[in-house]
């Protein structure tokens, strides 16, 4: 009986949640005969409406949030419990696997912060710590993984050119598309009756320092001088309380307040409507391994903005208007253009809908995944 194990040992945000999501209501799809998942109780919720009898919880009393747990967690306790269990593969979505393995092992690096110095130094003493650790726990398990799953080439070649990953082991495997999110037309809206606020543009982000939502803001005040009647929504959770306060500082500033609201997490229906009927989505980040958000809103068939660095030009090729992440002049000329040429935007919304297409169903990407943790065990 081939047996897999999973480390849910981590809590899942963004696209990876979305992700692993699928892929426990896919497990019966899977070739092996038994999946068990190690977690935490805060991880529970993952498996509600699960009914397969492939599946077997095996609950951990440690801390999901907490670098030194997990990292006991990982190197040394669940070793140990995948020798007494007879795993034939374990697969580790949550970015680092034991540097030490007894059993074939496959690691899906969903991460490129701990990487990049401008994403470092927009934390504390003590989150630059963790970055750090989490950096070089990254490298060392990826070197010793029988098969490594990045998200995008970017990525994948950061690893290989840089941090010595071997090309034979590196696999990319972009995040699938969810088939809920599709373009929405104005009579099937409900948002503007909350909003009552027709021509806005968007933006879907946790609130972190690197998001980089202050050069928006910036490029927004000088659009809401020449197009009276324009919003700037925000949407996305409030993590970083004292970056958000700052934020809300500057709208008071530049008296721009009454135009500029921040949503809080939407639920997807809302986020449906707001991709389909925004002027443009503009996505400021400066760094991401992969960015699931810009696929939400090109499944929508959303104008995009976005910046020309990391994964962000992979993701959407020429589904989108680019900018420097440092150049407020080029990103307020892309909202422009968009702004006051409705056929540009119109192209460019047909430009997403098919680019989109590249991006496989999430049934499909687990498919492969199958696939790969399969030839784990046939290899062995």
């Amino acid at each position: 009986m081939s047996k897999l194990a999973v480390d849910l040992m981590y809590q899942p945000v963004g696209g990876a949640l979305a992700q692993i999501k699928e892929v426990i209501k896919s497990v019966e799809a899977y070739s092996f005969n038994q999946v068990v998942f190690y977690l935490t109780k805060e991880n529970r919720y993952l498996f509600d409406g699960c009914e397969s009898k492939k599946v077997v919880l095996k609950f951990v009393p440690f801390s999901n949030t907490s670098i030194v747990f997990r990292t006991l967690w990982v190197q040394l306790l669940m070793p140990f419990l995948l020798i007494i269990t007879r795993v034939d593969v374990l697969f580790c979505p949550g970015n680092i696997s034991p540097i030490f393995s007894f059993v074939k092992k496959t690691q899906w690096i969903g991460t490129v912060g701990p990487f990049e110095p401008n994403f470092i130094s927009s934390f504390g003493l003590k989150q630059k710590i963790v970055l750090f650790i989490s950096k070089y726990l990254i490298i060392l398990s990826s070197k010793t993984s029988d098969l490594v799953i990045f998200e995008s080439n970017y990525t994948r070649n950061l690893f290989v050119e840089k941090y010595g990953q071997s090309k034979d082991k590196a696999a990319v495997l972009y995040i699938g598309n969810d088939e809920y999110f599709h373009p929405v037309t104005p009579a099937e809206s409900n948002i503007f009756a909350n909003y009552n606020r027709r021509d806005f543009l968007l933006t879907v982000s946790h609130l972190y320092p690197y998001k980089n939502i202050e050069l928006l803001i910036e490029s927004f005040k000088q659009m809401s001088l020449k197009k009276r009647g324009l919003y700037l929504l925000i949407a996305g959770s409030i993590i970083d309380e004292p970056y958000y306060e700052r934020l809300k500082g500057l709208l008071e500033s530049y008296g721009i307040s009454d135009y500029v609201v921040f949503l809080g997490r939407l639920e997807r229906s809302e986020l449906k409507e707001l991709y389909s009927q925004c002027k443009a989505f503009v996505f400021t980040s400066p760094f991401e391994n992969f960015a699931y958000t810009l696929v939400e809103a090109m499944s929508c068939g959303a104008p995009i903005i976005a910046t020309n660095t990391t994964a962000m030009p992979e993701t959407c090729g020429e589904a989108a208007l680019y900018f420097s992440p440092n150049k407020e002049e080029e990103l307020s000329s892309c909202i422009s253009r968009f702004l006051d040429d409705e056929k540009l935007r119109v192209l460019y919304k047909e430009k997403a809908l098919i680019r989109v297409k590249k991006f496989d169903v999430y049934s499909v990407v687990n498919q492969k995944t199958n696939k790969l943790l399969e030839g784990l065990v046939d290899k062995s």
